[in-house]
């Protein structure tokens, strides 16, 4: 009896141990930040002065500065609990991987995978505006997709979705949805959704209609909010004066030049474990070098980048590290590699997805799509004269979009849920060296971002 117990309990623990380190990082980031930096303290000194209400306040900031009513409606109430945002902050944090597995239907091993990419994210990317304000208004939004992904999910298995879920998703479709990049990203998966319903003829779905309703709403909303343009044209003005000068290819080429910078010249190591993910499971699944060789493409310019560059200093010019600038030698050829890079590591993660569908066309046009729409939304941020003072917080949706996109190969082209689908203890004493190696090499880099994290956590508390 306690023998069956005690291996109940291994199985449990094989099964969402994963969960459990997720919300111990979490607990661990919160437990040393301050939240008493960047706009916290903008946000948190509004209603200190007692004159105005909060309904005063976010009718001033649409006409000013912002259309996120939503957002800021939960924002300046709760910088005054810092407690209470921690424990929601490491709630929804630690949710993530489980509404990605949800959503993906992952279970046993890729629980522990989907768990590792989502903890090699950059958390400290929240710190740059404030923790709170920061993750009131990009980690929550993002979560909100999540949870109406999971109700979507339902209706297209044809459940019905209870009452308070349907409440729940319409609530986090109008907290998403204030948020200019969430609201472009549910356009972008309702859409998709809709063409599903008129391709299999089952349109009678009023909650997914409501859910489009709203987030049309919250679009129009964000297009027509005249503090928008007013913020818009005040950070133009303080930051990036030359940005009203550029044309249509000078921005495009920054947003894109940001992107090749952020994800590839700095060997980000979520987009690295992808890069080096998608080759190893086209390479399992085809057997044929030629094909592996051309899914290996953005993971041979991570080499060039990591490796080369370093090795090889002659060759700079060729694996070129974009600035944050605003000016460009357009005659020089250094100029329009990173774009080059770009093009080609995009295009290699499609050819791994279309090798790893195998003729599947209607789930890997969906995959594309969303592939597509997470990039665009990084691109975009070259039309925004804020693109280096926001740092990195606003790819966080980019982030997310390859995690989501790995774990799709992963798991459902890659064939990896018949030999991931159990967590027993049993199971995973017969991994493969090969499979065991893969787990230990992406538990080293997780357990260094977890202890970076920490490092950034504690540091800027004190220097922000």
């Amino acid at each position: 009896m306690l023998k069956g117990d005690t291996g109940a309990k291994r199985t449990w623990f094989y099964e969402n141990g994963a969960f459990v380190a997720a919300a111990l990082a979490a607990v661990l980031w919160h437990a040393v930040l301050s939240t008493n930096v960047g706009d916290d303290m903008v946000y948190f000194k509004t209603l200190l002065d007692g004159n105005s209400s909060l309904g005063e306040i976010l009718a001033h900031r649409y006409e000013t500065w912002s259309s996120r009513m939503v957002i800021e409606a939960v924002l300046i109430p709760l910088v005054h609990c810092p407690l209470l945002w921690k424990i929601l902050d490491i709630v929804i944090f630690t949710s993530l991987p489980v509404l990605l597995c949800g959503l993906l239907g992952v279970t046993g091993r890729g629980r522990w995978f989907v768990t590792g990419l989502v903890l090699l994210y950059p958390f400290a990317d929240m710190a740059s505006a404030g923790w709170i304000a920061t993750t009131t208004n990009y980690l929550w939004p993002l979560w909100g997709v999540l949870v109406i992904g999971m109700v979507l999910k339902q209706l297209r298995c044809g459940r019905k979705v209870p009452v308070w879920e349907a409440a729940a998703a319409l609530l986090a479709c109008a907290y998403a949805g204030s948020q200019e990049q969430a609201a472009v990203l549910l356009l972008l998966l309702l859409g998709m959704e809709v063409l599903h319903y008129i391709s299999e003829k089952r349109m009678k779905q009023p909650l997914l209609y409501a859910l489009c309703g709203i987030d049309i709403i919250s679009l129009v909303y964000i297009l027509s909010c005249p503090g928008n343009a007013i913020r818009s044209a005040q950070e133009m003005a303080g930051r990036m004066p030359e940005f009203a000068d550029f044309t249509f290819a000078e921005k495009l080429y920054m947003g894109l030049a940001n992107v090749e910078r952020i994800f590839i010249a700095e060997l980000d190591p979520v987009y690295c474990v992808v890069a080096a993910v998608l080759v190893l499971l086209v390479y399992r699944k085809t057997g044929d070098y030629r094909k592996t060789l051309l899914a290996g493409i953005p993971a041979l310019l991570l080499f060039g980048q990591a490796v080369v560059r370093v090795s090889h200093p002659s060759l700079k010019k060729v694996f070129v590290r974009p600035e944050q600038t605003t000016h460009w030698d357009w005659h020089a050829l250094v100029t329009y590699m990173p774009l080059v890079f770009l093009v080609l590591s995009v295009w290699g993660i499609l050819y791994a997805l279309w090798q790893l569908a195998d003729g599947a066309w209607k789930h890997y046009l969906w995959t594309a799509f969303l592939l597509a729409g997470g990039f665009a939304m990084g691109v975009v941020m070259g039309f925004s004269p804020t693109i280096y003072a926001s740092a990195n917080r606003p790819y966080l949706y980019l982030y997310f979009v390859l995690i989501y996109v790995c774990a799709d190969a992963v798991w459902n082209m890659g064939g990896m849920k018949t030999v991931w689908k159990t967590g027993s203890a049993d199971a995973v004493r017969k991994m493969p060296v090969s499979e065991k190696l893969m787990f230990t090499v992406l538990g080293l880099l997780v357990l260094a971002n977890i202890l970076d994290v920490t490092r950034m956590c504690w540091l800027l508390g004190r220097l922000l």
